[in-house]
């Protein structure tokens, strides 16, 4: 695959549009067109259609295109028809009564095809083709009217009235703009909604509505306190790995699944380890003062002595508030 058959993909993919509806625009087989996106390097005469339809600067296309190994066109015409499609080239290609008025008023005013076609800001084998036989694009023939002093009308129902035309057979090209307005609609994928996850709080919750439970015998099954379970339920905490897997085998769901879940939901800011009664005397309260000095010991090499100074002037005056508490 050359760049320009990349180009040629690559554009019918933005605009959203199949091949065969380029190929409609194109007046051109499927298959025909489905080549110029693998291999095919066209003939001039598609690939100016091409640019117009595309709204590419043909002189660049062109040199684009001479630059790329293809496959030719001839090996698209069965054998058996080669020597007819070459007469109808012939036969389309004879000049025209447009092309013949175009060379004559050129040769008139002594001017080559190079310098007509710098005055109309083309190049030399874009103009050449209208000497051809090819007709203009609208604003291409308003800048010939114009150089050479036409009447624009009477050279358009000159135009209309040729039959002899090397496009004629073609339906007129369409701009860009148009291509969505003419090709069918296509009917929009419908994305059912998908429902969010329930979080893992109201699916406790549910699960010990559902079983008929209260809070006290819930708690007691998992070996916490109630008031931690609680605090689960209402989603202010987390439960660690091993509570986690307790409740999923209290309710029967996937531990695997989720856990998963809830790391990827970012809802692990998990508790310490610390969610089983081990004594009478287990409190959140003693919960939340382990995770303190835990946090307090890890983080306490990271600081500088001065740091380390200053904490632990302010440990001392909280234990002395706490002897005057117990002196209270």
């Amino acid at each position: 695959m050359s760049k320009l058959n990349e180009m040629i993909l690559e554009f019918r993919e933005d605009i959203g549009q199949s091949i065969e509806g380029l190929a409609l625009l194109m007046q051109m087989e499927p298959e025909e067109y489905a080549r110029l996106e693998k291999d095919w390097i066209p003939p001039d005469e598609t690939l100016q259609r091409l640019c117009a339809l595309f709204e590419w600067n043909y002189q660049e296309i062109k040199r684009l295109a001479d630059n790329s190994p293809s496959t030719r066109s001839s090996k698209t015409i069965p054998p058996n028809q080669q020597s007819s499609s070459a007469d109808n080239n012939s036969a389309e290609s004879a000049p025209t009564a447009l092309a013949k008025l175009i060379k004559d008023a050129r040769e008139a005013v002594n001017q080559d095809a190079l310098g007509i076609a710098t005055l109309m800001g083309i190049s030399v084998d874009y103009y050449q083709e209208f000497e051809n036989g090819v007709i203009p694009p609208d604003e291409l023939l308003r800048k010939l009217c114009s150089l050479f002093g036409w009447n624009y009308k009477q050279i358009l129902q000159k135009i209309n009235s040729q039959t002899s035309v090397l496009l004629g057979k073609r339906q007129p090209l369409f701009h860009v703009r148009d291509i969505q307005a003419r090709l069918p609609k296509q009917e929009e994928l419908e994305i059912p909604d998908v429902p969010a996850p329930v979080p893992l709080h109201e699916q406790i919750l549910q699960a010990r509505m559902k079983a008929d439970q209260n809070v006290e015998g819930i708690s007691l099954l998992l070996q916490i306190n109630p008031e931690l379970y609680e605090q689960l339920e209402s989603g202010t905490v987390n439960p660690d790995p091993d509570l986690l897997k307790r409740i999923s085998s209290l309710f029967g769901w996937n531990y695997h699944e989720l856990l998963n879940r809830e790391k990827n939901s970012q809802f692990s800011q998990l508790l310490p380890a610390i969610t089983s009664l081990d004594s009478p005397d287990s409190s959140i309260t003693e919960i939340k003062l382990r995770k303190v000095l835990q946090e307090i010991t890890e983080n306490w090499q990271k600081i500088t002595k001065e740091q380390q100074k200053i904490l632990l002037t302010q440990l001392a005056f909280i234990r002395g508030s706490m002897e005057n508490m117990d002196h209270d």
